[in-house]
């Protein structure tokens, strides 16, 4: 299974390296947009804040691995996701992080359906942030840009 999401995360890269973003790309100024958005608001560590960002049968799938123990866990629909978040910002204080998307690659499929992939860095204030691989889809809803699924990658090293 290791073998597999070192594919995956390979595959991920050789897509995200050979996608060359113009700066006035429009799919790249409007994702940026959105992630400074969320980053903002991930900031101030409010579960139902975070939760307004996706639709209503989101789903935000976590992807872990300690060693070579790879864990997939879904959180599906705004009280889910709701719950991961409470849990995230469990004992911190609201003003303690400062968080940061760099978005890497954007592209609009439709007029409503915008694909976007990047790292975030959830403090930009401990200089041992982790670096969380991430790749969304949003739909347009009215003026807002909901999350239809995100999924996050949470590895390290595999120990020796």
């Amino acid at each position: 299974m290791t073998r597999t999401v070192a594919l995956a995360l390979a595959a991920m890269g050789l897509v995200l390296g050979t996608a060359q973003a113009r700066a006035d790309d429009p799919a790249l100024a409007l994702a940026r947009k959105l992630t400074d958005a969320g980053a903002a608001t991930f900031n101030n560590l409010n579960a139902k804040t975070m939760a307004a960002y996706y639709t209503e049968d989101a789903k935000l799938t976590v992807e872990s691995r300690e060693g070579e123990q790879v864990t997939l866990k879904e959180h599906v629909g705004h009280d889910e996701i709701e719950q991961f978040y409470y849990d995230l910002f469990e004992n911190r204080e609201p003003g303690t992080i400062v968080s940061r998307n760099h978005v890497e690659y954007a592209r609009l499929l439709a007029d409503d359906v915008l694909v976007i992939a990047g790292v975030f860095e959830p403090n930009t204030r401990d200089e041992k942030s982790l670096k969380v691989p991430f790749y969304q889809v949003r739909v347009k809803h009215g003026d807002k840009w909901l999350i239809t699924s995100m999924r996050i990658f949470i590895v390290g090293k595999p120990e020796s």
